[in-house]
């Protein structure tokens, strides 16, 4: 049958369409890009539709309006008293940081800095210093534990490229081997596999068990089993010089096999007489390149993940988000995790929670507050160093009775609780919930133009999440001027004393 030139153009057009999902070379041509359509929405709640649909606003309903920011005249603001704020249940409920939480809400964007309560900054400022300098070797990194967006590169990503924009591009950092959920993204990087099967204190059964640096272990023993991870051709993540392949070393422990471009193949064994984590490196020429493992189908293979640095001075930022995550996760991390991190050696370690543990109905103080002392312990048992950045929580919004979006009520006491952990930890803090304007926030995202969040009032857009990168990288370069200024030693409030009474009570 003949087509006539009308669909025999559609047909040529509807081929070109798809021919660049098809290779990944012509990747810059695609018209859609999936991938920045369904991350914002993958980590839905079962309850996000809820938020959305079941309360719509009235047709007759006003603009939906600010509940606070303190930089809109008073009279355009309809704020509501602390009383009808922190009422109802959910988590924080019964917090003692109720006088915090509302210092939190009454703070401007203008107040807001990285707030370092046990001069903590100091080694990360130092080793931006020589960095800048372009002293041999000088290269700082940058561990970023967080849930969701962090999952997806989305604020990370950012931050990343505006400090790698500043300081030099020393790498993209430690990835996954393969994608251990649908909502797992790097910004420049190019990744798929098969085969594998994914352990994590995130998914289904994943409480126990070994899971490295990012908190994920990928097993398999068949060699059909594969990871191909690829640099883009140009721009972040286009140049690599050494591959740090993370693995599970133990007795019994099969082989893997790994390939670079068209190089000969490289084999490792992950045999051993002792149960631990260990690392491999492979140089190569800096510039792009196509990494793939497999194994050899000898005997279980474990690997955690891939880091990808360069020798020249510069940032290096390792994404390391988890799907769902809380605090609460990370406390199952321990002996291989603490391992990677001595071999990462981070000048900075950002935690980056609060999102998930909102939405929870019941969570005790002191639970919250043993988690995270407990994790903090950890870093410093494997980094004594390091410095340690909390980052606070977005503002998340739900709709009220009116139809309105409004900040929910835990999040400004989940805020506080932070705030009063690194006081008492002695470590830094940033108050990402005030720095984004405060309560009302994701009324105003949403509203924007372009939309800064999704439609469950939770999760950023991609320009959301770049706007969110910007704050924290800016409130980063702003610590680093004032430690210049104040010749080497930035302004901050000693250790406290509850700092080593909670240090101590942990030995």
């Amino acid at each position: 049958m003949k087509l006539s030139k009308t669909w025999s153009t559609i047909f040529v057009f509807g081929l070109l369409a798809v021919f660049p999902y098809f290779l990944p070379s012509m990747e810059h041509f695609e018209i859609l890009n999936f991938r920045r359509v369904y991350a914002p929405f993958a980590a839905w709640g079962p309850d996000a539709l809820d938020q959305i649909f079941v309360k719509p606003r009235p047709a007759n309903a006003p603009p939906v309006v600010s509940r606070s920011m303190p930089t809109v005249a008073a009279e355009t603001v309809d704020e509501p008293s602390s009383n009808s704020l922190l009422t109802g249940d959910y988590v924080g409920k019964n917090w003692p940081v109720q006088d915090e939480a509302k210092g939190i809400i009454g703070m401007s964007t203008d107040q807001v800095s990285i707030q370092d309560f046990g001069c903590a900054m100091g080694h990360f400022y130092a080793a931006l210093l020589r960095t800048s300098e372009k002293q041999p070797g000088a290269i700082t990194r940058i561990c970023h534990f967080g849930d969701s967006p962090i999952s997806g590169d989305l604020i990370s990503g950012a931050a990343r490229t505006l400090l790698q924009d500043q300081f030099g591009d020393s790498g993209h950092g430690f990835i996954f081997i393969a994608k251990p959920w649908d909502f797992y993204y790097h910004e420049g990087i190019h990744m798929e596999g098969k085969g594998w099967r994914v352990n994590s204190p995130v998914l289904p059964g994943g409480g126990g068990g070994s899971f490295g640096l990012g908190g994920a272990s990928f097993a398999a023993r068949s060699p059909e089993a594969y990871s191909r991870i690829r640099t883009t051709a140009k721009g972040e993540g286009s140049a690599v010089g050494r591959y740090d392949i993370f693995y599970r070393a133990q007795p019994h422990g099969g082989s893997f096999t790994v390939y670079v471009d068209k190089d000969p193949a490289r084999d490792f064994s992950t045999a051993s007489e002792t149960r631990q984590s260990a690392m491999v490196s492979i140089a190569v020429k800096d510039g792009g390149h196509t990494l793939r493992i497999s194994p050899q189908g000898d005997g279980q293979v474990i690997l955690y993940g891939v880091a990808l640095e360069r020798d020249n001075p510069g940032v290096v930022y390792d994404t390391l988000g988890l799907l769902g995550g809380t605090v609460r996760h990370m406390t199952f991390f321990h002996e291989d995790w603490i391992q990677d991190l001595q071999y990462r050696k981070p000048d900075l370690v950002i935690l980056n929670f609060g999102t998930n543990e909102s939405n929870y109905g019941y969570l005790p103080y002191a639970e919250y507050l043993h988690g995270y002392s407990l994790v903090i312990h950890r870093i410093r048992e494997a980094l004594p160093e390091a410095s340690i950045l909390i980052m606070a929580p977005m503002d998340r919004g739900a709709r009220d009775d009116d139809g309105d979006i409004v900040t929910i009520p835990s999040i400004p006491i989940l805020v506080a609780a932070q705030q009063s952990i690194a006081r008492a930890e002695g470590v830094a803090f940033f108050n990402t919930f005030a720095a984004m304007g405060g309560m009302g926030t994701m009324a105003r995202w949403y509203d924007s133009q372009p939309r800064l969040v999704t439609g469950d009032f939770t999760h950023p857009s991609y320009t959301g999440a770049a706007q969110l990168g910007s704050l924290l990288a800016n409130a980063l370069l702003k610590g680093f001027e004032d430690y210049k200024k104040n010749a080497g030693g930035a302004p901050c409030v000693p250790p406290s004393e509850v700092a080593k009474t909670t240090a101590a009570s942990d030995q």
